[in-house]
């Protein structure tokens, strides 16, 4: 691979003011990993070749004349199929839509990284209507872990996930209604933010569903997350403008108050080997000046089955919104499993949706407790590339620990902190409501505390793709 593609943002920033490499020629370069390595990944499900081209030769014109537009000027992205994009496909992982209409509108961080001039070089594959926390789909079939083709990439932000952990592209945005930019970036070795509700605008506005960055390292986060988090009045629930001057300071912990949550009090239990990575990071904190405190399980009974239901009625509006005819081509899992949704009453949807305020309060509340909480992204290591889950009844019922901080609309990060045999281990860290700099920074510091090598599978060994046949 190109060592350009290796090279973090503000490396490859320098890089384009020493004349090493041009906004053009960084293209070229992304463009040809891509030919290479996707085809065995999977993780584009548009390429807007020409796009790309026109935006990359116009930042290199800005870069000659004096006139680049900032961070982000010149660097290619990906987002996500679901974030509209004038001239890009909006399909939604579904086989249904594969020839709807191209998008007319920017959504807002599509606009936002079109306004700094990034390179969207396309856009990343997921699993049918955002509804799994896998890389499945009816649509674009498995996308694949380049850490392990063998393996998930979690979702619903797979390709977002696979791209980059392969080196193509230097951030992605995806979205996440459950954990859905954490979880890829537990699978794949990355750095990823759900943030609070509103500070980084998206459409159509959501409580619960927020846009959220991705990149293989913090500082690279924090260039896609300035550029992204601008207020746009298209959501109802956009913030104002924050100051971002402290953003890349790593938060020293001496003093903080650090939760350790390893148990939901439902769901998966978290194995011994995701246990140790958390706890690994709870005694750097520790050793830094930080109270830690292992929490008592979250939850004395199973909150889960209300806030699937809520799930299973999202997806059977969207499927019944697809003509007739088309509904056979909705992947089984999702289908079937958003089915029962059809009995549902309104009154149901009513005592479901006031037992999930019930439990992100109780999350809330316990969580206030603490200035931070770190705990596991995922349960396990994962699962099989062409598995729905850890249960097939409950695409998203392994998201124990993200998908409440979708609820409580607390920022939420996701970093690699430890490595099980060849796969990469994903902690969370957790703040309260609006600190998304603090979570960043707190998460900088243990980027720089961590004890592992960071060696990207930017090259797919030829074995692992004759095992697959």
């Amino acid at each position: 691979m190109n060592p350009l593609l290796t090279k973090t943002i503000a490396e490859i920033r320098e890089a384009f003011g020493s004349g090493e490499t041009t906004p053009l020629h960084l293209l070229d370069a992304t463009l040809e990993h891509l030919e290479a390595i996707d085809p065995v990944i999977n993780a584009i499900a548009y390429l807007d070749e020409s796009g790309a081209r026109a935006a990359a030769q116009a930042a290199t014109d800005r870069l000659v004349s004096g006139r680049a537009r900032g961070d982000m000027d010149g660097i290619p992205v990906t987002i996500k199929d679901s974030v509209h994009a004038i001239g890009m496909p909006w399909r939604h992982g579904v086989a249904a839509n594969a020839d709807l209409p191209m998008s007319t509108v920017d959504a807002p961080p599509t606009a936002r990284l079109r306004e700094a001039g990034a390179v969207i070089v396309g856009k990343t594959t997921m699993p049918d209507m955002g509804m799994m926390a896998a890389g499945v789909s009816s649509l674009y079939g498995i996308t694949r872990n380049p850490w392990d083709l063998s393996r998930n990439t979690g979702g619903s932000s797979a390709g977002a996930g696979a791209s980059l952990a392969s080196g193509i592209g230097f951030g992605s945005v995806g979205s996440d209604i459950a954990g859905s930019v954490r979880l890829p970036a537990g699978h794949c070795g990355l750095v990823a933010l759900k943030p609070t509700q509103g500070r980084i605008p998206h459409t159509a506005p959501s409580t619960m569903r927020s846009a959220g960055p991705m990149a293989r390292t913090v500082d690279d986060l924090i260039d896609l997350y300035r550029v992204i988090s601008g207020p746009d009045p298209r959501d109802t629930w956009s913030l104002p403008y924050e100051d971002s001057t402290d953003i890349r300071a790593g938060l020293a912990p001496a003093g903080l108050r650090i939760g350790v949550m390893l148990d939901m009090g439902y769901g998966p239990t978290v194995s011994d080997d995701i246990q140790a990575v958390v706890r690994s990071a709870a005694m750097q904190l520790s050793a830094a000046g930080a109270v830690v405190t292992e929490m008592p399980p979250v939850f004395g009974a199973d909150p889960y089955p209300a806030l699937d239901r809520l799930f299973q009625v999202r997806a059977r509006t969207e499927w019944e919104a697809i003509p007739e005819n088309r509904r056979s081509q909705v992947l089984p899992a999702v289908a079937d499993w958003a089915s029962a949704a059809a009995e549902y009453s309104a009154s149901r949807f009513s005592r479901d949706t006031d037992a999930v305020m019930r439990s992100q309060e109780l999350v809330r509340t316990q969580t206030a407790e603490f200035d931070f909480v770190i705990s596991p992204v995922i349960p396990t290591v994962g699962f099989g590339a062409e598995e729905v889950g850890l249960d097939p009844a409950q695409p998203l019922g392994h998201c124990s620990f993200t998908a409440w901080f979708n609820q409580t609309a607390q920022p939420a990060s996701a970093l690699c902190f430890g490595f099980s045999g060849p796969m990469p281990v994903g902690i969370q860290v957790v703040g309260p409501r609006f600190a998304d700099q603090a979570v960043l920074r707190l998460t900088k510091w243990l980027e720089g505390a961590r004890e592992i090598e960071m060696n990207w599978p930017t090259a797919v060994a030829e074995d692992k793709i004759g095992a697959l046949g």
